[in-house]
């Protein structure tokens, strides 16, 4: 099995690339949404769950880590926010869950060059450990900044 970041992890980096390309609240919520995404073509993730039949068609059809994890999927939030800050929001939240994903795996960036595979190969002692460090990393910077 693939090594993957925690939809927690996830959805903490997407808030704070929300955050970061439409300051307020919104552009958090969108970030963090957006970030869950990519795994949508993983039965067992979150989204997976609510779209059932869909993610196991995705899943079996292309893979895991393949259309939804590649330049593709960063066309979604211009297909529904276009160039607005939400948009920017929603990017950057997507942006955020493929870049974490090469921290612990590989992706399919390049889809659908069957090339392009980029990311990081880590045991799975080492990826649990980056996605922890990621993810009190992630709640130590909004603290941080939510103090500032």
């Amino acid at each position: 099995m693939k090594q993957q970041m925690t939809w927690k992890t996830h959805m903490l980096l997407g808030a704070i690339a929300g955050y970061w390309a439409y300051p307020s609240w919104e552009g958090s919520v969108i970030g963090a949404t957006m970030a869950l995404v990519p795994d949508i073509d993983q039965a067992r993730s979150k989204l997976g769950h609510l779209f059932g039949p869909f993610s196991k068609m995705l899943q079996r059809g292309l893979g895991h880590r393949t259309i939804t994890h590649s330049w593709v999927i960063l066309l979604l939030p211009a297909l529904f926010w276009g160039d607005t800050p939400a948009g920017w929001a929603a990017r950057w939240g997507v942006l955020s869950h493929l870049v974490s994903d090469m921290l612990v795996g590989r992706i399919q960036l390049f889809w659908p060059l069957r090339t392009g595979w980029i990311g990081l190969r880590l045991s799975k002692t080492l990826y649990r450990t980056v996605d922890r460090l990621v993810f009190y990393a992630a709640i130590g910077f909004i603290i941080y900044m939510g103090y500032r």
